[in-house]
């Protein structure tokens, strides 16, 4: 075949690609990128679904105000518009209204405004912010949520966790339920005037309470002051903590919530003994008591004073004066130390 042929023959082919290529553009629509999975109010959101793995729902990574990405990048910030509910966002997200109240830390009963930003979970559930020394198996017991459903919810590779780092909590709730705090009772000796007109002496009770400082970091308070220390940690035989203070101290309550036990004699043991229902199937139990401050029915704040540490019941001679601390989730006896700082 000459050269010329070879030149002709190519051509040829060449006008063919050409001629095939436009009929094809003519049947065939051009191509337009799939858009992003809208939401029914298209205006709302401009987050994209990713994947549903293993019955957990996958967003994209949402940006907070300050324009940085939070540590729960599955989560999604979402400004309040006009019209917009709890009950239509609940609708919307398909989540629950309480996970997106909890979550932004709305009062019960309480509103959104326009303007407002939310952080909406994927799944219902809660926000965990980590703190100095948390672990994730202890996370996961604080929760009672298997530390797998944690692991893969956050896309955790590995048990290592940075304070600070935040966590949904899938199928959790908040550990407390807080209620509008009520303020402490007023002592009718401290309020009452004398026939001069001055204030009489404070009690000793009184005098404890102003001297010492209530701890309040972790989920939980210490039920004792920052001169408390512990004597006997929780172990398969104690399932409490022990804490004394020399000379005794005073016993504060570790949360907000409702006196369900206000006893004094034996008790099993207990001796002299408090319990406080906080909501949320938490208890917290405070033994061994010299003087009871609180009685059945009275709400209580958290860090109030309700009673001074003693050594009634069953309690091993008068270097045993301290209190007994239980913490009760869904009436099974917990580690304190899950719930309060060291």
């Amino acid at each position: 075949m000459s050269q010329e042929s070879v030149m002709h023959w190519l051509s040829l082919r060449v006008r063919l690609a050409c001629g095939l290529a436009l009929a094809v553009s003519l049947i065939v629509p051009p191509y337009a990128p799939k858009p992003a999975m809208a939401f029914e109010d298209s205006g709302s959101v401009d987050q994209q679904f990713l994947l549903v793995e293993d019955g957990f729902l996958m967003k994209s990574s949402s940006l907070t105000q300050q324009g940085g990405r939070r540590a729960y990048s599955e989560a999604v910030a979402y400004t309040v518009k006009e019209g917009d509910s709890l009950e239509r966002l609940s609708q919307r997200f398909k989540i629950s209204k309480e996970t997106i109240a909890w979550t932004n830390n709305l009062r019960e009963g309480g509103t959104i405004h326009p303007g407002d930003e939310l952080v909406i979970l994927p799944v219902d559930g809660v926000l965990h912010t980590v703190k100095a020394g948390q672990t994730l198996l202890g996370i996961a017991e604080l929760y009672d949520v298997p530390l797998e459903t944690i692991s893969q919810q956050n896309k955790l590779k590995g048990s290592f966790l940075l304070a600070g780092q935040e966590l949904i909590i899938p199928g959790g709730k908040p550990i407390v339920n807080r209620p509008v705090q009520v303020a402490a009772a007023a002592s009718s000796k401290s309020s009452a005037k004398q026939g001069n007109g001055r204030t009489p002496p404070p009690t000793k009770t009184e005098e404890m309470a102003a001297l010492t400082t209530a701890p309040t970091s972790g989920v939980l308070q210490k039920p004792c002051s920052v001169n408390c220390f512990i004597t006997q940690y929780f172990n398969s035989s104690h399932y409490a903590l022990d804490l004394q203070e020399k000379g005794g101290g005073p016993v504060y309550a570790a949360e907000a919530g409702t006196v369900i036990r206000a006893d004094n004699g034996w008790n099993g043991g207990y001796g002299n003994v408090i319990e406080i229902d906080h909501g949320n199937d938490l208890v917290t139990l405070y033994g061994h008591n010299k003087e009871l401050l609180v009685k059945l029915g009275d709400q209580v704040q958290r860090g109030q004073l309700i009673a001074a540490m003693g050594n009634t019941g069953l309690v091993y001679g008068a270097t045993g004066i301290h209190v007994h601390f239980e913490v009760r989730v869904k009436g099974v006896k917990k580690n304190p130390l899950l719930y309060i700082e060291e």
